[in-house]
């Protein structure tokens, strides 16, 4: 139990929604990539929330990605992502 609670603020931090990185295109349109994992009912729709927060006036999904790690064996459970690249409406 001990172990568990050493974890629990980095859980905390991994469910999260967060954006990785702003890049800006060969046409100079900045596009946000956001990674979302399922830990916890982090869910596909709450890294869309996510994206309308980032952007006042809409979003335009540009990409998606479902990213799932196989599993090893060892106990360990590597929940699903979601990556999302999106730029947002002028």
């Amino acid at each position: 139990m001990k172990k568990f609670l050493r974890f629990a603020p980095l859980l905390m931090i991994i469910s999260c929604a967060n954006v990785q990185s702003n890049t800006v295109d060969g046409n100079g349109v900045q596009t946000h990539t956001l990674t979302c994992s399922e830990f916890n009912d982090v869910s596909l729709e709450r890294c869309k929330n996510q994206a309308k927060e980032l952007c006042a006036n809409d979003y335009h999904l540009v990409a998606q990605h479902k990213e799932v790690s196989p599993d090893a064996g060892d106990g360990f459970y590597m929940p699903p992502k979601h990556h999302l690249s999106i730029q947002c409406k002028i």
